[in-house]
């Protein structure tokens, strides 16, 4: 995978015949993720900004690939304000996924940021809408019957082995996973979860939340997926103050301790 600036003439030819017309920098906007990330421009301003993801398969596969996502953007189509998928194509070990830019900030931006007063029942408030989806058609899924034996696979197959403390084996990553068996409910409040519910992965215009992003994660899962998550984001870069707050805007204004800490467990293990 490339981590440098690169030219759009090495991409192959259905990424590149997507992208005519357009211009990049180059500069790899990646953040936590293993996808290579690049916007492109169009002279034309009335033409929105693609985004080109690139992703090596055999790089941390407890990651979801672009074809999952994929899946995602597709279902959510005239569901959701996402991205629209223009182009997914795979080269070899490379996946390709060339979708639209959408307008506005994410929420980690000082402007949106700066004002958490207004800032916090947005965040809320587009939660709320994501849980108001039906599941019924959507094939993406994170309950738990689903959940651990993905996790016994990374296991098992040495993906996550560079995890193992010093001294440890993989019986160590067993026994995490006994943890959190042990902890999440037999019972599940399955929704619609984003997957990765947090402030870069929300787009705002205006000071309204227009937008999600990053949606590799998506699918029918229990709502505290996404309610650690939210937690963890707004703890990072607003302050454990307004939790509270969130949950009151959510309209859960006494969450289930156990719950939260069970899936933050989960959370914490799908990132490892």
């Amino acid at each position: 995978m490339r981590s440098q600036p690169f030219s759009p003439g090495d991409l192959p030819d259905p990424v590149r015949d997507r992208l005519r017309g357009y211009s990049t920098d180059g500069r790899n906007l990646r953040t936590e993720s293993c996808s290579n990330v690049n916007l492109f421009t169009h002279p034309m301003p009335t033409k929105p900004g693609l985004v080109l993801k690139m992703r090596d398969v055999r790089i941390r596969p407890q990651e979801p690939d672009l074809l999952t996502e994929t899946v995602a953007l597709t279902w959510l189509r005239d569901k959701l304000s996402v991205p629209e998928c223009r182009c997914f194509h795979v080269e070899g070990d490379t996946q390709f996924l060339v979708m639209t830019q959408l307008e506005g900030v994410t929420g980690i931006h000082p402007d949106v940021a700066g004002d958490p007063e207004r800032l916090v029942p947005e965040f809320a408030r587009g939660l709320r809408e994501v849980h108001a989806l039906s599941t019924e058609s959507c094939t993406l899924d994170w309950r738990m019957s689903r959940f651990i034996p993905w996790a016994e696979g990374l296991i098992e197959s040495g993906a996550l082995d560079e995890d193992i403390p010093e001294g440890e084996t993989r019986t160590f990553l067993y026994e995490k996973l006994s943890v959190i068996k042990e902890a999440v409910p037999g019972e599940e409040d399955l929704v619609f979860t984003h997957g990765d519910y947090c402030l870069p992965n929300v787009m705002f215009k205006e000071g309204k939340l227009s937008g999600y992003i990053d949606l590799g994660y998506a699918g029918v899962g229990d709502r505290y997926l996404d309610l650690v998550a939210a937690c963890g984001t707004i703890r990072r870069n607003l302050g454990e103050a307004w939790i509270g707050p969130f949950f009151e805007a959510y309209g859960l204004e006494e969450p289930d301790p156990e719950k939260l800490n069970a899936y933050q467990k989960v959370h914490d293990s799908v990132f490892w």
